[in-house]
């Protein structure tokens, strides 16, 4: 066990680490606070979306995600971890304790920690080469390890139908979803905007407006914003947990974050395909096909593409506690 205290230095490299996680229209609805050595994560409901997100299952997720990267960032000091879901019943924003703890830190997060800046959610057209099968399988690996299930949906008629419920998604989501994520999507570049996914970020349309990359900005006219084809067949992948709690969702992105990096370590790039999962009919048609695996929290469409930049990350001053 580190026998010192964390210097300054070193807390902020944990931080960076843990707010470069994804959230839904980068929210980052994440605060967090230090006990000695030891990170707490919370959600932060100022940065709710109650339209979008009403029971808080894609902000949990997020914190999820938060609290793996916050792992690798102490595994890159060399520091072993243990993290404690929902420590205190009395706090249910509070929902993980990240612990140093006396066992070194799994060897293989020293290289996922070097793939977290190159961590893009990529809403650009993917190349029509498919991913390698062994990729596909450290992708499923890296799922298993955090307690969840990838099922990457090849085979028809299940493919077809999760396109067919992602184009109905989309086509049946309410005007008032799309005002609330209008106040966090494609606000012209500025350098004062350390949220959201400004327009640079939102990649063109599909030609066809028919493709499995969600529009953020659908019905808007964002200057200079152009439209291109996209792969015809994208890799389309599910991430499921074996049941619908709090703690569940922690979990769940816990994994999606191991999952994306580990893509990222190969090449690979995300973006997501959640609308059918905001309809919870659809939602529960999306897991349907797999019923013994559990329960949809995240659709994801993999492959490689070019370069995108990043999306803005808060000051660190502005995520970090105490808050009372």
């Amino acid at each position: 066990m580190n026998s010192a205290p964390l210097t300054p230095k070193q807390r902020e490299r944990i931080l960076r680490a843990a707010t470069s996680a994804p959230s839904k229209h980068n929210t980052q609805p994440w605060w967090f606070r230090w006990d000695g050595d030891d990170l707490e994560v919370h959600v932060d409901p100022e940065r709710a979306l109650p339209l979008g997100d009403p029971d808080g299952r894609e902000a949990h997720i997020a914190c999820g995600a938060a609290a793996f990267a916050a792992r690798l960032g102490y595994a890159s000091l060399d520091l072993g971890t243990e993290t404690v879901l929902l420590p205190d019943p009395d706090e249910p924003l509070y929902v993980a304790r990240i612990r140093v703890t006396d066992a070194a830190p799994d060897p293989r997060f020293a290289t996922l920690y070097w793939s977290l800046p190159s961590r893009r959610t990529n809403r650009g057209p993917f190349r029509e080469t498919p991913i390698p099968s062994l990729v596909l399988e450290y992708l499923r690996d890296a799922a298993r390890e955090e307690g969840t299930w990838l099922r990457v949906v090849e085979r028809e008629p299940a493919y077809e139908r999760l396109l067919t419920l992602i184009r109905a998604a989309t086509g049946l989501e309410d005007e008032y979803l799309r005002e609330e994520r209008a106040a966090w999507v494609g606000a012209p570049d500025a350098p004062h905007r350390r949220d959201g996914v400004p327009a640079r970020s939102l990649g063109p349309r599909a030609l066809d407006g028919t493709g499995t990359v969600r529009d953020l900005a659908v019905g808007r006219d964002i200057p200079g914003r152009g439209s291109t084809a996209f792969e015809r067949r994208p890799t389309i992948a599910v991430l499921e947990t074996g049941g619908d709690s709090v703690a569940e969702w922690l979990i769940a992105g816990q994994a999606l974050l191991r999952v994306l990096v580990t893509g990222t370590r190969y090449g690979i790039a995300a973006s997501f395909a959640n609308q059918p999962l905001e309809n919870p009919d659809l939602r529960d048609e999306v897991a349907s096909e797999a019923r013994h695996y559990g329960t949809a929290q995240m659709v994801l469409r993999l492959g490689t593409g070019t370069e995108v930049p990043p999306t803005p990350r808060r000051p660190l001053a502005d995520v970090v506690g105490p808050r009372t």
